[in-house]
């Protein structure tokens, strides 16, 4: 395959992670004169450091600092005790929705570390994603509040649901965050809950069964998560590679599912980067997956935050977020520009924030979202979106 994407502006430190955590060629020579301050501030960011850490200790080269071994065996095992943490609450979790007769299908989190590595240690995961039908939504909702969750987020309209696609809970005691949807994504709308949980696999962890994607539906998933945040982790590229390597997903099942050309460009964009960025082996159908000119520029607009460590929250670089808002309109297909368009049309909390009214006047922030949101921008400065 003709290689594109012009990584020349790569540092060496992140050039050489590449290939560690990947299938590329490294030998003891390749870490003469490193960074490995820098190689480590890498692998953190990008929540590579466990693998950085198992393939650094395989080789057992001795011109690896003990500091740096040290160091990365202390995060590795904090790694370790937090996903056991993590899969603890996932299993307390999913006993109170079966109990309670909740169909709930786990995106992420341990169980993804265990399907794709057969290893918790070997991946990180700060949260546990939780899919229900929107019928259970308020149902779920107060089964994690009687376990002890709560919420900061604000649905004070009744258009939450539609500018969202989940709610985040943390518990104020174990800090453990989950976030529970009621669409796979934003970028997957077609995706119904019913036909997500008739194409489900059903794994036992620990013992237990729980109710996961179906390979088709998480290869989907991933890629429509990892092009929602430009890839900026390669914690994410690194899920993909698990998964073309296994081979577990059928690729004409695949795109039989997920045959809109945005889909496909989303898709593209993935298997480009994961082959061109780890040396990820691509089978026939994967490759011509691959050859499309509009993934190929997606894959080179993500780039810029592989490249570079972005915050971006509403509190980072102006001019960084200004780059990733047309990152992001770029990924949508003409429906969801439209959709888009008629989001602003729709309150938000902000509104609610800057005017509060009483409940029976809610319908007087359809006229005045104009004037509320021009208010806003003006004289709060804040960046032009849709809230």
């Amino acid at each position: 395959m003709n290689n594109s994407l012009n990584t020349s502006d790569f540092s060496r430190e992140l050039s050489l992670l590449l290939r560690i955590i990947g299938s590329g060629p490294w030998e003891e020579e390749d870490l003469e004169g490193l960074d490995w301050q820098e190689l480590i501030r890498l692998a953190y960011h990008h929540r590579a450091y466990p693998l950085l850490y198992v393939r650094l200790k395989e080789r057992g080269y001795e011109s690896v600092p003990r500091s740096v071994m040290d160091s990365l065996y202390s995060k590795y095992s904090a790694n370790v005790i937090s996903m056991l943490r993590l899969s603890s609450e996932m299993e307390k979790i999913n006993s109170a929705l079966m109990k309670h007769q909740v169909e709930a299908i786990f995106l992420k989190g341990p169980v993804l570390a265990q399907q794709l590595y057969g290893d918790l240690s070997l991946r990180t995961s700060k949260d546990l994603d939780v899919l229900v039908s929107p019928r259970h939504l308020e149902k779920a909702e107060g089964i994690l509040n009687e376990l002890g969750y709560v919420t900061e987020d604000e649905k004070t309209l009744g258009s939450w649901k539609r500018k969202k696609h989940h709610i985040s809970y943390v518990h104020p005691l174990y800090f453990t965050q989950v976030e529970l949807h009621w669409r796979m994504s934003a970028e997957l709308p077609g995706a119904s809950f019913t036909t997500l949980w008739d194409r489900r696999t059903t794994i036992s962890f620990s013992g237990r069964p729980i109710h996961y994607l179906s390979d088709e539906d998480l290869f989907m998933y991933l890629v429509s998560h990892g092009a929602r945040h430009g890839w900026f982790r390669l914690r994410w590229l690194c899920d993909m590679d698990r998964m073309i390597r296994k081979k577990s997903f059928d690729v004409h099942k695949l795109l039989e599912h997920y045959h809109r050309r945005k889909e496909r460009d989303l898709a593209g964009q993935a298997v480009i980067l994961t082959n061109r960025l780890l040396s990820t082996p691509l089978g026939g159908d994967l490759e011509e997956l691959s050859r499309n000119v509009y993934a190929e520029e997606l894959a080179r607009a993500s780039l810029f935050f592989i490249r570079n460590p972005v915050d971006l929250s509403p509190n980072g670089d102006k001019g960084i977020l200004a780059y990733y808002k047309r990152y992001l309109y770029s990924l949508m297909s003409r429906r969801e520009k439209l959709s888009l368009i008629m989001d602003y049309l729709y309150p938000s909390t902000k509104d609610v924030s800057l005017l509060p009214l009483p409940k029976l006047l809610h319908f007087l922030y359809f006229p005045l979202r104009p004037f509320l949101w021009f208010w806003r921008y003006v004289f709060s400065k804040e960046p032009v979106n849709n809230g």
